[in-house]
């Protein structure tokens, strides 16, 4: 929601938590320090084939593979954005965390090797093989979640997305393996899971790195 009210002509400045020229040119910093270049991901070839070699296994679909997620294979960047330009789900500050987060494979890639890049993707093929564990409707688990000494976590929902919000840090939810949880990238390359407390008429709060939090 907030790369798409960036987006929008006249109004979209007053989202702006960075400037596009700003994640532009902490981008152009980053390609030329590790050598990196950028490529859109819908239109390149190689990610067409990978898409449609997903969606033939059943792993994920060919439209979200290619619009929700950004690959990193050695020193190319394939982004389903253009850099500096806002759109739904990728908003501007989240291009600089993703910047960080790709170049953090690079940085495995060198260290690795090919290695890498199989486990990467065969771990990120396993984890999008999972089912979902929730025992409700993904709409019942929206909401606010407060804690005392770590804020508010928003849980917004599209269907089947869940989009979970800490502060400036968000990501797209996508099954755990206990029941009524989710897995969560808040931070590049660290992910968490969320357990869901459940009431008699669906959650009543989460729990995160050991903290708990309300729903309000």
């Amino acid at each position: 929601m907030k790369g798409y009210l960036q987006s929008l002509p006249v109004v979209g400045k007053i989202f702006l938590d960075v400037k596009p020229e700003e994640v532009w040119a902490f981008w152009r910093f980053m390609q030329d320090h590790f050598r990196t270049s950028v490529i859109n991901k819908s239109s390149a070839l190689e990610m067409q084939l990978v898409a449609r070699g997903l969606e033939a296994l059943g792993v994920q679909s060919k439209e979200f593979f290619l619009k929700n997620f950004t690959t990193t294979i050695g020193r190319r960047i394939y982004t389903p954005f253009e850099v500096g330009s806002p759109k739904g789900g990728w908003d501007l500050w989240h291009q600089v965390v993703i910047c960080v987060h790709e170049h953090q494979h690079v940085v495995q890639h060198d260290r690795e090797g090919l290695a890498y890049e199989v486990s990467y993707l065969a771990d990120r093929a396993a984890r999008a093989n999972r089912a979902w564990t929730l025992t409700r409707p993904h709409a019942d688990y929206a909401g606010r979640y407060l804690s005392d000494t770590l804020g508010t976590i928003d849980i917004g929902v599209s269907g089947q997305e869940m989009e979970v919000r800490a502060g400036v840090m968000h990501a797209i939810a996508t099954p755990f393996t206990q029941p009524d949880s989710i897995r969560v990238e808040l931070s590049p390359g660290q992910g968490w899971a969320i357990a869901f407390e459940m009431g008699a008429n669906g959650p009543i709060g989460l729990s995160i790195m050991g903290e708990r939090f309300t729903r309000a």
